[in-house]
């Protein structure tokens, strides 16, 4: 935060003390005071000042310098492809050059062993439906498969669904974010003949390719980088099954392609952020739950009177941030801002818990559904069970400072839960300005909220 921010907010709580509020409503009053204000950003991390970051082994000599710098302005586009598996606790900060070459190749090869298992899985499932005429009949075709194990019948809906959300990801045109520093050089490759691709290329099911095919209304470029994200996406259904493919994936899925050109580093990336969101991913939407319940904590302790007008409209349990929190403010943020949120968070999460890493798993506990893979990889270690601790959660304070920018009209405008959900819905959000609200949030009220879960 810079000095001018620090002394505004300073002063905000300053006037809320001297009216004789508590510490939680003096911050609300903060928030209230500070929305007007111009935001400012503090500066991301440079590639002069990574490139310092690294000894001559290629280990990364202050790694909580560098997870400061993050934390409080992101990085600069053109690292996020080295930095990301870093905050994303894939790569350890005291790793070498050759270890993490020796990894990259390792995650390569239990790729392209996932999209074999999906071509296998399609195999399968070819044998085992009803065919009609020279075509088989797939699970897009109501009733077309009579009875085939739960199995395939559950990897052939996912496709269906995956396919369907990967051609109406925005993030699949060019120009959805000028600011990205993702390039299409992987996409160009993405999309590959389909004999070449049974010739022992990567595998694309017959119902992305079909559908591909159809979509006229998608440029080339376009299905390309479809083709990829339905890659990633099916590999992680095949990957965890018991999680499968839920929607809203795709949308996180997306940035890490227009990101990475190494479509396997995007796939770890990703799973490694599922593994820190699994909880949201739940069928029976408690993890969500719990989510939405810690936010409206922070609210009621913020600002009593926002709380309880929601509350009298039946929108106490905060379902209008249902979308804010599954895809991480990715609609409600221009992707070049999202994909800095992101950053922040995780680097915020680390700087936290300094000390605390661990390896990584590459595998799943196999459900028997989708098989299994090799459940121990001793250069990567254990999964991440710590990360769901209690810590404070800076999302759930991000989100409830830009819901208390938003209080006059929340008050003024909200009648019902529906009005809630269509202010939501069209929410501008001030990153920079949200983002120094949340932290005021934070500290004023860490003493009072303790969250019964944590995704960050």
């Amino acid at each position: 935060m810079s000095r001018g921010a620090g002394s505004s907010s300073g002063a905000a709580l300053a006037v809320g003390a001297a009216l004789g509020l508590g510490a939680a409503a003096a911050a609300a009053l903060a928030v209230a005071l500070l929305s007007g204000q111009k935001s400012s950003k503090a500066p991301p991390l440079t590639k002069e000042a990574w490139k310092e970051a690294c000894d001559e082994g290629g280990k990364l000599v202050d790694f909580a310098a560098i997870l400061e710098q993050i934390r409080m302005g992101g990085c600069d586009p053109g690292i996020r492809e080295e930095v990301w598996p870093y905050l994303l606790r894939l790569v350890s900060p005291s790793s070498t050059a050759e270890q993490r070459s020796s990894l990259k190749a390792e995650l390569a090869r239990r790729y392209s062993d996932l999209l074999q298992r999906c071509q296998d899985l399609e195999t399968s499932l070819d044998s085992a439906v009803v065919r009609t005429g020279s075509s088989v009949a797939v699970a897009e075709n109501a009733g077309a498969v009579r009875s085939v194990p739960a199995h395939l019948a559950q990897f052939a809906e996912a496709q269906r669904i995956i396919v369907l959300d990967a051609i109406r990801t925005d993030l699949l045109h060019p120009d959805a974010s000028p600011e990205s520093s993702g390039s299409m050089h992987g996409a160009m490759n993405g999309l590959a003949p389909s004999a070449e691709r049974r010739g022992g290329g990567p595998w694309l099911g017959r119902v992305a390719e079909e559908t591909l095919a159809n979509a006229t209304h998608l440029s080339l470029a376009s299905r390309k980088a479809a083709a990829r994200l339905i890659q990633l996406l099916s590999a992680y259904a095949v990957h965890d099954p018991e999680t499968g493919y839920c929607q809203g994936m795709s949308d996180l899925a997306a940035p890490f392609l227009r990101i990475f050109e190494d479509d396997a580093m995007a796939f770890w990336c990703f799973e490694r952020l599922l593994q820190r969101m699994s909880k949201n991913f739940r069928h029976d939407e408690v993890g969500i739950r719990e989510q939405l319940r810690g936010l409206a904590r922070i609210l009621e302790q913020a600002d009593p009177v926002v709380f309880h007008h929601l509350r009298q409209i039946g929108a106490g349990e905060c379902f209008f941030a249902y979308r804010m929190v599954i895809v991480q403010l990715r609609r409600e943020l221009p992707l070049a801002q999202a994909v800095t949120l992101w950053e922040i968070l995780w680097a915020d999460d680390y700087w936290q818990r300094l000390g605390s890493w661990t390896p990584p798993s590459m595998s799943r506990p196999s459900s028997g559904s989708f098989g299994s893979y090799d459940k121990n990889l001793s250069a990567l270690g254990g999964r991440e069970e710590h990360l769901t601790g209690s810590a404070p959660d800076l999302l759930l304070f991000f989100i409830a400072a830009v819901a208390l920018r938003l209080r006059r009209r929340l008050i003024d405008e909200c009648r019902d839960q529906d009005d809630t959900l269509r202010l939501f819905n069209s929410v501008r959000v001030d990153l920079w300005g949200s983002l120094r609200s949340a932290r005021g949030l934070q500290r004023s009220l860490a003493a009072h909220y303790q969250p019964s879960s944590s995704v960050y």
